[in-house]
């Protein structure tokens, strides 16, 4: 029976069916030998396997929820697809819209092989955003209910509810162009001196090829506003506003721009009784952009109505859109409208 530094402290005090109860809350090895250990038969069945799907956007995705936390199995049982880095074995996530910063983490549990993950994050139309691969995740040794495992930690951005360019799609897969590589842990042996306080018996560590399968484990912590500091994606808003080419719109209280060309000098016509001759004027042209706070008291509460009125009826791409309008024409509370409106909507 394997024992990790933990199981080998509580196996001191219990007896040695007890340590196979314990040893199943560590992770579920039991239930997943095969994936596990069986790195020969993996790559045998990747080798047949076909791929499942056209494109990205045709892949299985599950939905996953913020406050998550649950083990994914890698194997048979699983999709197969033609990444670019070659054919894998995968897990596929649709990630929670209409929440905070996402932070994820996902560990992938060392037995005698190891699904090493390469995470691929989509936005909404199924363009990558970014590859996160070997340079984020590293090696964690067995510590307390935690077994051997290589662990990666990153965030999904959420400042804009509803933004396109959001990262919604989620990709678990392993590279087969690196199933060659391998990866060195502690043995079991110096994790027990380190637990127990005495001297290394100097073993070799372990080496541990990679594998088409594997056990993994997913979290997902929503992060209600907190940005986060690892591995942060910004997304651009995909309707890029020009400041410097307002829109003409001649509707009361909204700025109206006279055409550049306009020029204009009025004519003056021949004095009637009593009246003054018309003085030409010369052209007036609006400024390019509106000071913030400018805007009229009775314009900006229409603005703030519209809004929660877009939110209610479910339409979130329209209640930004006339937020950035209101910001834009000097409005100081449309964002935070906004916002109370998505947060109230939610309850």
């Amino acid at each position: 029976m394997k024992v990790t530094r933990v199981t080998f402290a509580l196996c001191i005090a219990l007896s040695m069916a007890a340590c196979s109860s314990i040893d199943g809350l560590v992770a579920p090895t039991s239930e997943h030998k095969a994936a596990l250990n069986g790195r020969d038969t993996a790559i045998d069945s990747l080798s047949r396997a076909s791929s499942c799907c056209q494109d990205y956007s045709t892949l299985p995705y599950a939905t996953a929820n913020a406050g998550d936390d649950k083990w994914l199995p890698i194997d048979e049982n699983s999709p197969v697809f033609n990444f670019p880095e070659g054919k894998s074995y995968f897990s596929a996530f649709k990630l929670p819209q209409n929440s905070g910063d996402l932070r994820i983490t996902v560990a992938a549990e060392i037995g005698k092989a190891l699904f090493f993950p390469s995470i691929m994050l989509m936005d909404s139309q199924f363009k990558v955003t970014r590859v996160i691969d070997s340079k984020v995740f590293s090696y964690k040794e067995a510590q307390l209910m935690a077994g051997n495992r290589i662990e990666g930690v990153f965030t999904i951005d959420r400042t804009y509810v509803g933004n396109p360019n959001n990262e919604t799609y989620m990709v678990i897969y392993t590279p087969e162009n690196k199933l060659s590589e391998t990866t060195t842990i502690l043995s079991e042996a110096k994790l027990m001196a380190r637990a127990t306080a005495v001297v290394d018996p100097g073993l070799k560590d372990p080496v541990i090829p990679r594998s088409p399968w594997g056990l993994l484990k997913l979290q997902i912590e929503d992060l209600s506003g907190d940005s986060g500091k690892d591995n942060t994606y910004k997304p651009a808003y995909q309707d890029t506003v020009n400041a410097n080419t307002p829109k003409v719109d001649p509707t009361p209280n909204k700025l109206v721009i006279a055409p550049a060309a306009a020029t204009a000098a009025v004519v003056a016509t021949a004095p009637a009784a009593n009246q003054a001759a018309v003085v030409p004027t010369a052209p007036v042209t609006a400024p390019a952009t509106v000071a913030s706070g400018s805007m009229l008291a009775e314009t900006e509460a229409m603005y703030n109505q519209l809004i929660q009125k877009a939110v209610s009826s479910g339409d979130i791409e329209k209640a930004m859109a006339l937020s950035g309008e209101a910001e834009r024409a000097g409005s100081g509370s449309a964002k935070q409208t906004l916002v109370n409106a998505i947060k109230n909507s939610q309850k």
